[in-house]
């Protein structure tokens, strides 16, 4: 486990070394004042518990320790009496997983692209899975699926969506999902396709609990009808899954932008909300001495004062993080670039 990182080295580190994006891993920060703005990282083994990779400070390691024995990883924050922590998910970026290279899983992949989601294609005809044909494409595997699922492991984060040309293809790639950890997962398809691939899933041994995590039929219901339309409805679907998800994920434009950064920056991020607001929990951006940023935490009035509070912080001899509680008023939510009255809290780090 290593220890005594600065505080704008403790990001670099974790974000540079690739098996920290390849792992269930997190970034825990201490927001009561007892130790305000202290990082450690834990990732979770496959059995279940978990392990102190990284801490920042060596005199808080028996502190971290004890913590980690106990910590819910579960959510955004945990809460053990006086302490508090933010928890951020450092894990890969998002793969959608098309089983079929039809018009459908054609029209899904420019959409991919759009989120910026990485796309892997599945297929066993090659003509209908090619560079031509899906140039944005992160993988294209060409291959029986019998072969594909044996032969290739998959991120426990990803979106399946299974859109082959026949039922019995269908049921097999379904199979192979639900025996594996996935994000999402959904099948295109009419009732009583859908029916038929459940009878068989059921035969297998499976249950009707597994397979109500199993979107069918697949996509927000907006009546769909041509591929673009159903692709729409798709990628709607799995972002509403991905934002159902508790935890807040270190983005791909602030790892950018702290791996990019000479100097100290501030890490400013929401971890805290009662009422509505532009944005939610965790989300963050990254502000530099010269006012400049990268991300949003939502615009308006409210992300220009933060901004100003980072570029004074950053002008400090010795910047400590802190936490900053805005308080709004129906009366003047508009002018704090809120949507209505809240309150939210947002926690200035130096990264």
């Amino acid at each position: 486990m290593k220890k005594n990182i600065s505080r704008s080295d403790f990001y670099k580190d974790i974000i540079s070394d690739s098996a920290n994006n390849k792992k269930d891993a997190f970034i825990l920060t201490v927001t009561d004042e007892s130790n305000l703005g202290s990082k450690a990282l834990a990732s979770r083994k496959q059995d279940g518990s978990i392990s102190l990779d990284l801490i920042q400070d060596s005199a808080l390691e028996e502190y971290w320790k004890n913590l980690i024995s106990g910590i819910d990883l579960s959510g955004s924050t945990y809460q053990d009496g006086e302490t508090s922590v933010f928890i951020e998910s450092i894990s890969p970026r998002i793969p959608v997983v098309i089983c079929g290279g039809g018009h459908v899983s054609l029209a899904l992949s420019k959409l991919c692209k759009f989120m910026n989601y990485d796309l892997i294609i599945l297929e066993d005809r090659e003509e209908f899975a090619n560079t031509e044909r899906f140039p944005d494409a992160k993988r294209i595997i060409v291959d029986s699926f019998e072969n594909i699922f044996e032969n290739n492991d998959f991120e426990p984060n990803a979106c399946f969506v299974i859109a082959t040309r026949g039922h019995s293809h269908d049921a097999l790639c379904l199979e192979n999902i639900m025996r594996r950890d996935f994000m999402y997962a959904g099948m295109i398809g009419s009732r009583a396709k859908v029916q038929k691939t459940k009878n068989l899933i059921l035969s297998k041994g499976f249950t009707e609990e597994d397979f109500d995590n199993i979107h069918t039929p697949i996509g927000l219901p907006i009546g769909g009808q041509t591929p673009e339309e159903i692709a729409v409805s798709i990628i709607a679907e799995i972002i509403q899954t991905i934002n159902n998800d508790p935890k807040s994920y270190f983005s791909d434009s602030i790892k950018n932008a702290i791996l990019s950064s000479d100097s100290p920056a501030i890490l400013a991020k929401i971890i805290n909300k009662k009422g509505s607001s532009p944005r939610g929990i965790g989300s963050q951006m990254i502000i530099r001495i010269d006012g400049s940023i990268a991300d949003t935490i939502g615009g308006g009035t409210i992300e220009h004062l933060c901004i100003q509070d980072a570029v004074k912080l950053l002008h400090e001899d010795e910047p400590r993080p802190f936490i900053k509680n805005f308080i709004l008023s129906n009366e003047n939510a508009a002018g704090i670039g809120m949507w209505c009255g809240g309150a939210v809290d947002i926690l200035f780090d130096i990264v």
